[in-house]
């Protein structure tokens, strides 16, 4: 009997310490991969690469916030990347052609970004269609309407203060990096600490049980699509802010690393579980990587392999993350 006991003990000790593991799984790789560069490459912990790295991610980071309260609901939204492009190209065409202020060029990034997700949301959660069938047509119509504006051509010469955020420092550190540290700060504290971040992990834990509390799921879900493409507006102002100019591939294909970097920080795709703090971990894991490979002078096409492995693997991950919860 008491060696069952034992048996039963130590297959439970066993099986907290994975669902530990796995769900601050992002935290634990992040800083064994930036221990085991710190060892492969002497580059690796400079001030100017560690700048580097996070530049390289803060876009994918800010698209990353409104993704992860989609999936806190169980659904997705795959539009994101393209719709970087397409905001971007609606705020610079103003600009171009019709001399638009600055600030209404930004204001203009945000407001598309925002009818996106509006019709996003309107779709999925009053029509009941399925979000990636709802999001893959908007990823689409997103891309096509980039090329019809732009003729598929590069605009530069942008005037500076729709540039100024990424040629400005506070304290050393580019004004992006503080932008969106400040964008994290804010939505930590919605999804955490307000009715509205409960109610969102609510409706993705159980609809029913949602509902029968008197949470109104449909309006909840529209809200998480228009944050979704409200934080994409933002994200395709900053983007053309860092690039200094508006290009038809701007940001095309991010959303799948944008996925994957906030499954691998906890997000749970069936919805119910997540937190901005390990998209945050997931993002900066994703970076470190991408900076890595090239540090280590991987092939391009390999570095897509690499990738490919890691979207895969995060979703075994949470697979794996699911069962566990479902016999606990």
């Amino acid at each position: 009997m008491g060696k069952l006991l034992t048996i039963d003990t130590g297959k439970a000790a066993r099986k907290r310490l994975l669902t530990l593991l796995l769900r601050n799984g992002a935290y634990v790789l992040l800083i064994l991969m930036c221990l085991v560069m710190a060892i492969l490459d002497k580059n690796f912990l400079t001030v100017s690469n560690l700048m580097n790295v996070a530049l390289q991610s803060s876009i994918m980071g800010v698209l990353a916030l409104g993704m992860t309260f989609v999936i806190c609901t169980g659904n997705i939204d795959i539009s994101v990347g393209n719709l970087i492009g397409l905001c971007s190209v609606c705020g610079v065409a103003l600009v171009q052609f019709y001399q638009a202020p600055w600030y209404v060029a930004m204001l203009v990034m945000i407001l598309v970004g925002a009818l996106i997700g509006v019709v996003n949301g309107a779709l999925v959660a009053y029509m009941n269609i399925p979000s990636m069938l709802v999001t893959l047509s908007t990823q689409c119509i997103a891309s096509g309407m980039v090329l019809f504006i732009s003729k598929g051509k590069s605009w530069t010469n942008l005037p500076y203060a729709l540039v100024a955020v990424s040629k400005s420092k506070i304290l050393g550190v580019s004004a992006l990096l503080w932008a969106v540290l400040v964008l994290y700060i804010l939505f930590h504290y919605l999804l955490g600490y307000t009715v509205f971040g409960r109610k969102v992990l609510a409706v993705g834990g159980s609809m029913e049980a949602a509902r029968a509390s008197g949470i109104r799921v449909e309006r909840t879900i529209l809200l998480t699509y228009i944050i979704s493409g409200t934080v994409a507006g933002i994200a395709g102002i900053l983007q053309t802010a860092r690039l200094g100019a508006f290009y038809a591939s701007m940001g095309s294909g991010m959303e799948m690393n944008v996925i994957a970097a906030t499954v691998i920080g906890g997000t749970s795709m069936t919805g119910g579980r997540g937190s901005i703090i390990g998209t945050l971990a997931g993002v900066l894991l994703l970076g470190v990587i991408n900076n890595a490979l090239n540090l280590l002078g991987v092939d391009a096409n390999m570095q897509n392999v690499a990738r490919g492995l890691i979207i895969m693997i995060a979703i075994i991950l949470d697979a794996i993350r699911i069962r566990i919860d479902k016999d606990s």
